[in-house]
């Protein structure tokens, strides 16, 4: 463990010091704080302005923003890597205790555990959904979205400034909830092959389907996000090779 220790320190120093990392920490907080406080009074306004309900959809709201905790957390990890692979720190870490395999399971627990948490806390606190046994599911495809974003970032992106701009360019991802509830089947299968489709999918399916139906769709996309996660795996290694 205290060879992952020293690794934690070091993302937690970088992190005070440079105002982009500390959004993977507080955006989800913040995100947690607007649904929980900001929701009421803006329904409220939408209500006796315009008489439209926003409150009908207060479950495609949390699954929208609760698909963004995993990016805010794999854009912190990802860009932390590029800077890792700049200063050629991956090969220093290779020939210490640690090695290459620690290294990448530590980068790719960080925002695994992080989204985790942030999103457990999102569900039981932000008012807009419940934290239910088959919520496990949810959770489980968002900490498997949160490494490949930061692999993604890693992988694809030169330096920490194309890091940030495929980051941003990315926020096209979370569109998956949007296909969801409201493009038809079969139409909306055209959105399969989002990640963010597959958590959106489970999460409405724990409502309106039966267990069984509901296990289905998250091994199909547990499938799919496992594929995904080990070509994003391979390209950063042939990447830092």
């Amino acid at each position: 463990m205290n060879k992952y220790r020293s690794l934690l320190v070091n993302d937690i120093r970088h992190a005070v010091l440079d105002p982009v990392l500390m959004v993977g920490i507080l955006a989800p907080l913040a995100l947690l704080l607007v649904s929980r406080f900001g929701f009421p009074p803006a329904a409220e306004w939408l209500q006796a302005s315009y008489s439209f309900d926003i409150r009908g959809y207060s479950s495609v709201i949390a699954i929208f923003l609760v698909a963004t905790i995993p990016m805010l957390t794999g854009m912190m990890t990802g860009l932390l890597m590029l800077d890792e692979r700049d200063e050629n720190m991956i090969s220093y870490y290779a020939v210490t205790p640690l090695m290459r395999r620690g290294y990448m399971v530590y980068r790719l627990l960080l925002p695994s555990l992080l989204c985790i948490l942030f999103s457990t806390l999102y569900l039981i606190f932000s008012g807009r959904s419940e934290l239910q046994g088959e919520s496990i599911y949810v959770l489980v495809l968002l900490a498997v979205e949160a490494p490949l974003f930061a692999l993604f970032l890693a992988a694809f992106a030169a330096n920490k400034v194309e890091g940030l701009a495929l980051a941003k360019i990315s926020g096209l991802l979370i569109a998956g909830p949007v296909a969801v509830h409201f493009v038809p089947e079969p139409w909306q299968f055209l959105g399969a092959w989002l990640p963010t489709y597959w958590v959106a999918k489970v999460f409405f399916s724990i409502d309106t389907d039966g267990l069984l139906t509901t296990f289905l769709i998250f091994g199909v996309g547990l499938l799919f996000h496992g594929v995904l996660l080990r070509i994003m795996v391979n390209i950063f290694v042939k990447r830092t090779d």
